[in-house]
C-alpha cells in the first residue's frame, strides 16, 4: 500500500472505434501535448456515464451512443499530476451520434483536437498515460 495517497481521482474514457480504427485526442495538457481516449474527470456528485455524456458534449460537440462497459483500472496507479491521488479509470465502447467536426487544428487549454488512427498501427507509447497504454493493449489482443 502507498502511505502517500489519501484521494482517489476517477477518470471515465470512451473507446469509439470505427472500421478498425480509434478516435484519439490530442490534447493541451499543462503546457505538453497528450494523446489519450477521449474523456476526462468524474466531477463529485456525477454518474459515470453522466461524466462521459458531459466529457463528449464539452469536447466533441455530441452526445456518444454507449455500449458497453470495457476495462477499469485493476492495478495501483498513481496521478502523474498529484502524487497524492490515486487513479482509476473505467472505459467504455461507445459511437458518435453524428459525424466528428473538429473546430480547431491545434489542441489548445480545454480544446483538444480529434483523429482517428488505426488500432493495429498505434504504438503504446504513443499514447501519454500508463493506463490508456494498458486499454490499448487489451484492445489489440481481442
Amino acid at each position: 500500500m502507498n502511505e502517500l495517497i489519501n484521494n482517489f481521482n476517477l477518470r471515465v474514457y470512451a473507446l469509439i472505434i470505427e472500421d478498425k480504427s480509434i478516435l484519439l485526442s490530442k490534447e493541451l495538457i499543462r503546457g505538453e501535448i497528450a494523446i489519450k481516449f477521449p474523456g476526462g474527470g468524474v466531477e463529485p456528485g456525477e454518474g459515470v456515464l453522466d461524466a462521459l455524456q458531459r466529457e463528449a458534449k464539452e469536447e466533441l460537440g455530441q452526445l456518444l451512443t454507449t455500449h458497453q462497459h470495457f476495462y477499469t483500472t485493476d492495478f495501483f496507479q498513481q496521478s502523474s499530476f498529484n502524487n497524492q491521488d490515486q487513479l482509476i479509470s473505467i472505459y467504455y465502447n461507445a459511437s458518435l451520434s453524428s459525424e466528428l467536426n473538429n473546430q480547431n487544428t491545434i489542441p489548445l487549454p480545454d480544446h483538444p483536437i480529434f483523429f482517428w488512427k488505426n488500432i493495429n498501427q498505434i504504438q503504446t507509447n504513443d499514447l501519454k498515460f500508463p493506463i490508456d497504454r494498458h486499454v490499448l493493449k487489451l484492445l489489440k489482443a481481442r
